[in-house]
């Protein structure tokens, strides 16, 4: 089964990674029909972590959408604010990411997505210190953070950090 479950998982974040890197390239078409045929692709594994980044293409695909259409993402709920942070986040938007931040600090500090994020954005910033703190605060709060954040592509460089590993393990 574990064999299985590691195998369906390497595709994933292959096609995954993929997605990433068209999105990054600012190709959100490209990326969105990435993202949506991951989302199809893997909607009835059986596996959690396979279904952790299932879940992870469907934020992906909802940014494509919008920045194809030109609209503003909504900001009904919490999930829609986090994942407009993931968006400045994934864009390289620094200043948007320390305005959201800090709104978000005001309302929901402690939510282990938002934590996971900061600390996602604080090691891109080379503050891998203050990322790894943020992280373990993330994981404290929601487990399943420890298989996001073990698969999460912006964070593949810590695979080898004792430090990174003894917080996911």
């Amino acid at each position: 089964m574990k064999l299985k479950e590691d195998s369906q998982l390497n595709e994933i974040l292959k096609e995954f990674s993929g997605a990433i890197k068209k999105f990054g390239k600012r190709d959100y078409k490209e990326a969105a029909v990435s993202f949506d045929a991951i989302i199809k692709r893997y909607k009835d594994s059986e596996f959690y972590s396979v279904l952790e980044i299932q879940t992870k293409a469907k934020s992906y695909k909802n940014i494509c959408d919008s920045k194809i259409s030109k609209n503003e993402l909504s900001k009904e709920t919490e999930d829609d604010i986090l994942n407009e942070l993931l968006l400045y986040i994934s864009t390289n938007k620094s200043d948007k990411v320390e305005d959201m931040i800090k709104k978000i600090n005001t309302k929901k500090p402690n939510s282990p997505y938002f934590l996971y994020l900061q600390a996602i954005f604080n090691y891109k910033n080379n503050e891998e210190e203050a990322a790894l703190d943020l992280l373990k605060k993330a994981i404290s709060k929601d487990e399943k953070y420890k298989i996001i954040a073990h698969n999460e592509p912006d964070l593949q460089d810590l695979q080898e950090n004792e430090k990174f590993l003894a917080i996911i393990e």
